[in-house]
């Protein structure tokens, strides 16, 4: 028996962000296809660190840490399908997701 009412249309928007843009594309390969998705601009942060604390200077090692974003909107009239859906994707690993839940 399902007691919700079949006139509101419940709408789920996800922003996630990860280091592993194979695991970014794994979890959008979850989504339904009738989602709407848009990448998000990558974060880059780069940052120099010395060899050695004493002695030479001039020697340095430079790294690189890439943040990919994406956004996903879908919207159903059941609300059990996004909160199976939702109980998925927060199972996946390497990837930060902030999840809003409205209902029109």
């Amino acid at each position: 028996m399902k007691y919700y009412n079949k006139n509101i249309i419940y709408t789920c928007e996800v922003w996630t962000s990860s280091t592993n843009l194979n695991s970014l594309k794994i979890y959008s390969l979850l989504l339904p296809l009738s989602c709407i998705s848009t990448g998000l601009p990558t974060k880059i942060k780069r940052f120099t660190l010395l060899r050695s604390p004493l002695g030479n200077k001039r020697s340095k090692d430079q790294f690189e840490r890439r943040e990919y974003k994406s956004f996903f909107s879908f919207q159903s009239k059941d609300p059990s399908k996004i909160l199976a859906l939702l109980y998925i994707l927060q199972r996946s690993s390497n990837i930060k997701s902030k999840i809003v839940f409205k209902s029109t």
